[in-house]
């Protein structure tokens, strides 16, 4: 018996005729909403940058009429300075009689003030009243800002103090042929009234426009606003404005008259500046009353898609059910594929066009399956034959699991037949640690193009450690995810016998210390990095009376004494310490990080413990000396054979005057060195190098 085949077509949308009209719904809603929300969204963008364009330019045009008004009022002010008689200014009543005579310059300000340098009023016009005043306006800014900057000055908007009315100064100095400040002119102008940029801001200026107009100060107060009672306020307390003040400000406050516009929290605001006072003209309206008829298009092309949608799915439902009628019988066939009763080549359609071409596809594609399988069932017989008998490790892993291993892997590491299929790859390291680092080199090798293959130590089941020669390639080239196909080879045996090989090479078999060819090249070493201004200096170590020993007691005593020795000098050695045999009876020590003076106090006591020693041998006691020579790697030695030459002399003059003792090479001269009576050092002898 078989499982009864699934998608017999009952369901409703199991039919490939529904599916299909389904398709074309969705296709004709796409193509209709894809291609009206593009246009819409085109139009959309060009009529916002239309409205946002031409709000800059409005902006841009209100930003030049204050530039135009303030340049009038300036070059009013420069007129009437140049009409000033400067030998009276210091006359209260010539000044009174002065701005009688300019009305029109009165005209131009709410207010009018000539004020000496030292602050006081000389003159003062008030609406249609001219007088001399006493009161001073030295501690005024907008005053002490014009005589500082020597030049025509616009204030920050401020409360006057007389009529409680928002205001701002226009002020010139007055200056002599010497420079010095005469007089100083100031135009009141009142924020509330004043033709300068009153009627710029007022509401209802263009009837139907949403649009307002604001100007801020360089701070970002308020100097012009269509609600008079927000004058003087921090812009940014206007909700419209909030957004579009904080952007100025991170801008750095730029008062440009070319203009900038932006949508800011539901707000087109564009900008431009008036730089001759400090003021930043504001276009704002709300992006919905510019906008909105731009929406209501996009909800009417939404209706229009759904309709013409459903139209067309209906059409598309009755041609599917006409043209795919023959197409229930190739389902009828096709559910019975895996039916052993049925023959391969009974029941196909026998019809033309593409249901026959499938019809002879379905043919060609069981018998192809037939030939699949048997070809699979062949080939996993080979991998698994290869995988029982290969005489090396063989792991095929995938996203970070073992997937197939050989007996011999299983053998290898300890574990039982598909114990570890499914487990993660990190069980036969010795840590976390190691296999991101594995893992990190193997993709990098695979990155590269190359297999990977490298010596490592790995851990089998049961914790034990050994070593292993691990290659490994891709599946497939530059997919990771494909999997590795892994080879590993046991070599436990062969890295211990290349160690032992290694250290024999390095190492002086009898005293188990550092040979002469070892020991030369990591006195090059030290000679040709220097290490800056560190010292270091070398002993050259020359057994006494040794020869006697092998002479009376035979060889075998003689290695026991070079043994002894060997060890003596071990003792007490730092880990950045060499100590070597040279051959025969001579010894040598490379003492890093080490002063001459230190140097010559561990010189000293080496050669007292080696006279202080005694070998035990045969019922008698065998002894030895030691004449020590001792050098500091200078700059003038150049190379490790200049440096063992100057020790070689050094422990040369210690033999020869008397043995025993420590010699030394400073600054070109040898000198020998003897223990004292109370234990130092004490210097005998001192001859050229």
């Amino acid at each position: 018996m078989h499982d009864a085949m699934p998608g017999s077509g009952s369901t409703v949308f199991g039919s490939l005729k529904l599916r299909l009209a389904l398709a074309g719904v969705l296709l004709i809603s796409l193509s209709v909403g894809v291609t009206g929300f593009f246009v819409l969204d085109t139009v959309a963008q060009r009529t916002e940058r239309t409205v946002i364009d031409s709000k800059l330019s409005e902006a841009e045009k209100l930003a030049a009429v204050l530039t135009s008004r303030v340049m009038t009022l300036r070059e009013a002010l420069r007129s009437a300075a140049s009409q000033l008689p400067l030998q009276d200014v210091d006359q209260p009543q010539a000044m009174v009689r002065f701005l009688e005579q300019n009305p029109v310059l009165l005209g131009l300000f709410s207010g009018f003030h000539i004020a000496a340098p030292d602050g006081r009023l000389l003159a003062v016009a008030d609406g249609h009243r001219i007088r001399a005043s006493d009161i001073t306006i030295a501690d005024r800014g907008y005053f002490q800002k014009a005589l500082a900057e020597r030049r025509a000055t616009v204030s920050e908007a401020f409360v006057s103090r007389v009529s409680s009315a928002p205001i701002l100064i226009m002020s010139l100095p007055l200056l002599t042929g010497e420079g010095k400040v005469a007089a100083v002119l100031g135009g009141v102008l009142r924020l509330e009234s004043s033709g300068l940029m009153a009627d710029l801001t007022e509401s209802g200026r263009n009837p139907g426009d949403p649009a307002s107009t604001i100007v801020l100060d360089a701070v970002g107060r308020v100097v012009s606003h269509p609600d008079r009672s927000r004058i003087l306020k921090d812009a940014s307390t206007d909700p419209r404005l909030a957004g579009a003040v904080a952007a100025w400000t991170a801008r750095g406050r730029p008062v440009d008259p070319q203009g900038t516009a932006t949508i800011v929290d539901g707000q087109v605001v564009a900008m431009a500046g008036v730089p001759e006072a400090g003021w930043l003209v504001l276009r704002t309206a709300p992006a919905d009353a510019l906008f909105g008829g731009i929406e209501a298009a996009r909800r009417q092309t939404l209706w229009i898609a759904v309709a013409v949608a459903l139209v067309g799915g209906m059409v598309i439902l009755l041609l599917t059910l006409v043209l795919l009628r023959p197409l229930r019988q190739l389902e009828a066939r096709a559910q019975r594929l895996l039916q052993d009763d049925v023959a391969d080549e009974e029941g196909w359609p026998q019809a033309g066009g593409e249901l026959g071409h499938l019809s002879r596809i379905f043919r060609h594609v069981m018998r192809q399956r037939a030939a699949s399988q048997q070809a699979s069932l062949e080939a996993l017989a080979k991998m698994q034959a290869v995988l029982g008998n290969a005489p090396v490790g063989i792991a095929f892993t995938q996203l970070g699991r073992f997937e197939l291993l050989s007996a011999e892997f299983n053998r290898m590491f300890g574990y039982r037949e598909s114990e570890l299929v499914g487990r993660p790859t990190q069980l036969i390291c010795l840590s976390e640690e190691q296999h991101q680092a594995l893992g990190q080199r193997v993709a990098a090798a695979f990155e590269a193009g190359q297999a990977f293959d490298e010596e490592i130590e790995l851990v089998r089941r049961d914790g034990s450690r050994f070593w292993a020669r691990r290659h490994g390639s891709p599946v497939r080239s530059g997919d990771m995810a494909a999997g590795t196909i892994w080879i590993f080879t046991d070599i436990t045996e062969q890295r211990a016998q290349r160690e032992s090989l290694s250290w024999s090479a390095t190492h002086d078999a009898l005293t188990d210390l550092v040979n002469r060819r070892e020991f030369e090249r990591r006195l090059s070493e030290q000679v040709g990095e220097r290490r800056g201004n560190e010292a270091a200096c070398v002993l050259f170590i020359d057994l006494d009376r040794f020869k006697a020993v092998n002479d009376s007691a035979g060889h075998a005593a003689g290695d026991e004494m070079l043994r002894r020795v060997a060890s003596l000098l071990g003792e007490r050695m730092r880990s950045q310490d060499t100590v070597a045999r040279l051959g025969g009876d001579e010894f040598a020590v490379l003492l890093r990080g080490c002063s001459q003076s230190d140097a010559l106090s561990i010189a000293e006591r080496i050669r007292a413990r080696i006279e202080a020693y005694r070998l035990p041998w045969e019922g008698r006691s065998l002894e030895v000396g030691a004449s020590i020579g001792v050098v500091e790697i200078e700059a003038s030695l150049t190379d490790a054979a200049a440096v063992l030459a100057s020790a070689d002399a050094a422990c040369y003059e210690a033999k020869h005057s008397g043995r025993n003792a420590v010699g030394s090479r400073v600054a070109g001269r040898l000198s020998v060195v003897r223990a004292s009576g109370a234990g130092g050092l004490s210097n005998h002898a001192s001859t050229p190098d």
